[in-house]
């Protein structure tokens, strides 16, 4: 073999380490239960179906559970346009995880617990401010409250504040749920991008 030959098969099998060194660093790893719940993310033992229910989206269309298996994850937040403090951080985080993911294998809800003041439009405004790829769903206060309690949320009636806001004391959690309409897990607080974006990607790789 000539030497110029050698130094080029020497540089192709460089070329070829350093590419595929980069390619498993990217590659999610496996986490362990212990790792997820350190990130933030409380995996279910067993992934309970979600039951049937009927919400409408902002534009109008009807939502069940059918919908779900447009995508390979689903995060529901459960909600409301006026909340004050804990609706806009969990909707701002959910804005980074999106940009930190990059994927489209995943859909991002806000369920409006609060349909008298929600309506359609202000319901849309609100959640495409924060994407436009997010979605909005909303419905009679019985089948919001039904798909609610299945998932662990729980609400208070409407009250005010001292600052005259309205507020409704709710469940504060992020529900995944998968295209199979199971309910993997939620992501529980004190939560950061990031950490969810590891979890995430482990998630998409299987489910």
């Amino acid at each position: 073999m000539s030497k110029n030959a050698l130094t080029f098969l020497l540089f192709g099998i460089v070329l070829f380490l350093l590419v595929y060194s980069v390619w498993r660093i990217s590659q999610p790893r496996p986490l362990s239960t212990d790792e997820m719940i350190v990130n933030g993310f409380y995996p279910y033992g067993t992934n309970e179906p979600v039951r049937d229910f009927r919400l409408i989206d902002y534009d109008g269309a009807e939502f069940t559970r059918e919908d779900f298996q447009n995508k390979k994850l689903n995060f529901l937040y459960f909600g409301y346009t006026s909340c004050p403090t804990e609706c806009p951080v969990m909707m701002s985080l959910m804005r980074q995880l999106y940009d930190k993911i990059e994927t489209d294998e995943v859909a991002y809800y806000l369920v409006s617990f609060d349909p008298e003041i929600d309506t359609l439009e202000r319901l849309k405004a609100y959640v495409t401010g924060f994407n436009p790829e997010f979605m909005g769903l909303t419905g009679k206060i019985p089948e919001v409250v039904k798909l609610g309690q299945q998932l662990g949320v729980q609400k208070l009636a409407p009250m005010e504040n001292h600052m005259n806001q309205r507020i409704i004391t709710h469940t504060n959690h992020l529900i995944v749920v998968n295209s199979d309409a199971e309910v993997l897990g939620i992501f529980r607080g004190p939560l950061e991008s990031s950490a969810m974006a590891l979890v995430v990607k482990y998630l998409l790789t299987v489910n």
